[in-house]
């Protein structure tokens, strides 16, 4: 039946709290609707990004997000620019950040999340964070605005994409799962 069924008594307004459900033959009652509930999450790594987003204040989903696009969960990507691993790391804020080694799983997760993290305090605002991770803070603090630069406009587009997707409750891998 319509969802809005389950809603409302037949008669009079008794509430049957402690069975949660109408007693057969109680026509009093209100009959109260299931409760649903997401599944949990899934995802590969979830351990290791939980622990890193709870470290630095971050919702778990969103660091997800950004992996399955950066890297699509593999630990050894190198992109052309040689950011690496899971975060995509460069070599030199992987340094600034204490990341001694850019594939190790949790290394690279706690420095992408503790850099993800930063841009958010700078910023105060997500697509400006995931601007900044993308293409530098430094021309996102010049510019006060997402960069006009097609790979970060999609970027952030991905990444926010990919946040509403597991913020619906489904598993992805990577940017091609989130489009909608």
């Amino acid at each position: 039946g319509p969802l809005f069924a389950a809603f409302g008594s037949t008669e009079g307004d008794d509430l049957n709290a402690g069975e949660g459900r109408a007693s057969e033959g109680d026509d009093k009652a209100v009959v109260m609707p299931e409760v649903f509930r997401l599944p949990p999450s899934a995802q590969p790594f979830d351990q290791l990004v939980k622990e890193a987003a709870e470290r630095h204040g971050l919702d778990p989903k969103l660091l997800h997000a950004l992996v399955a696009v950066e890297s699509a969960y593999r630990p050894g990507a190198v992109s052309p620019a040689g950011a690496g691993g899971l975060a995509q790391l460069m070599p030199g804020t992987a340094s600034e950040l204490g990341v001694r080694d850019r594939f190790d799983p949790a290394e690279n997760l706690n420095g992408g999340a503790a850099y993800l993290a930063e841009q958010l305090l700078r910023f105060r605002d997500v697509r400006l964070a995931l601007a900044a991770y993308n293409s530098g803070p430094q021309r996102v603090a010049r510019l006060g605005r997402v960069p006009d630069i097609a790979e970060t406009r999609t970027y952030v587009a991905a990444v926010t994409e990919c946040y509403l997707a597991l913020a619906a409750g489904r598993r992805i891998r990577s940017r091609t799962d989130c489009a909608y």
